[in-house]
């Protein structure tokens, strides 16, 4: 039983979208709001004593590789020098404005101790993804810079990938990024932009696109089933990198079936390598949560949010410290 809770009363008021909720919080209409943008945070009046608190989304934000539809992403080097050219802290503070983590797997910054950004820098290796193409055979053209490798006699490939997205100011801009790091290291890039509809009947689920830069909502449980395993490649299936590897399907299998908490993480853990060997995806980040609240509250306490409903979950613990006086002392006054 939480037992009774020290704050009786909560009004809660719901706004049409971000910028009349942002309104209302510099109006001071309002004393505490959630869920709002990164880019959206300088629009905020920080009022006196306010607090910003953050907590990891278990949400992966990654290039998805599919390919059987790239020529040069079936070769394993391209995918690993592609992971190690991508500045992520600048992702995270560009794009984020630095609310978010860097994240090297597929599992979400927060979820388990160790975690996938173990590490890693998070400012990405140009001179080593370059030395490892020009290792593997890839060239460099004197004229267009764009790296290219013979692979037969009469058959050469250019290190050429389309990345397709949401056309949305954040994935966007994530997208612009991503690709002024490819190109450092001589890859010949082009971004397509779609609107949600258009991109998950004609791109997503069938599967047309070379390099996919989109968002997974993992949820709380940590089940990457419908993610990872190869049964899923296909629709209505999750795993848009049509990723297959049976040491992973089995290991995935297994932490459905166990109970047990700690063998399950361990078993995640080890799937997470495995992932991170076959450079499937380049992960990117971690968003976080954001939630303003005033000083005055204490004994808050965000673990993960999966949902906003879940800044909630220990309201019964918060308090707001008051100096009032018992009436006696103020009757002798």
């Amino acid at each position: 039983v939480a037992g009774k809770p020290f704050i009786e009363t909560l009004i809660i008021k719901f706004y049409k979208d971000e910028k009349s909720l942002i309104d209302a919080y510099n109006k001071k209409d309002i004393e505490s709001m959630n869920s709002i943008s990164p880019e959206k945070i300088s629009d905020i009046k920080k009022q006196k004593n306010s607090e910003i608190k953050t907590s990891p989304l278990p949400r992966v934000f990654a290039v998805f590789f599919n390919q059987n539809q790239s020529d040069a992403l079936v070769y394993k080097e391209v995918r690993q020098a592609l992971d190690l050219a991508v500045d992520r802290n600048k992702i995270v503070n560009d794009v984020l404005s630095g609310y978010g983590e860097p994240l090297y797997g597929p599992i979400p910054a927060g979820l388990i101790d160790n975690s996938s950004t173990t590490n890693q820098t998070g400012n990405g290796d140009i001179e080593a993804a370059i030395s490892l193409l020009t290792k593997a055979g890839w060239i460099k053209s004197s004229s267009t810079g764009i790296m290219s490798k013979k692979i037969s006699k009469t058959k050469t490939i250019s290190l050429s990938v389309t990345i397709s997205t949401l056309n949305s100011d954040d994935l966007v801009k994530t997208a612009e990024l991503v690709k002024s790091d490819w190109e450092k290291i001589g890859a010949e890039v082009d971004i397509k932009q779609f609107d949600f509809g258009d991109l998950q009947q004609n791109i997503i689920r069938p599967r047309k696109f070379e390099a996919l830069l989109y968002g997974e909502v993992i949820g709380r449980d940590m089940d990457f089933f419908a993610f990872w395993h190869s049964s899923q490649r296909n629709d209505p299936g999750l795993n848009i990198a049509m990723y297959a590897n049976v040491k992973v399907d089995k290991i995935l299998e297994d932490a459905r079936k166990t109970l047990d908490t700690s063998s399950r993480i361990d078993k995640y853990i080890t799937f997470s390598d495995e992932i991170k060997k076959d450079v499937p995806a380049v992960f990117l980040y971690t968003p976080e949560f954001i939630y303003v609240v005033p000083g005055k509250i204490n004994g808050l306490t965000l673990w993960t949010v999966t949902l906003p409903f879940e800044r909630f979950l220990n309201v019964n613990n918060w308090y707001i410290e008051t100096n009032n006086l018992w009436k006696m002392f103020l009757k002798n006054k």
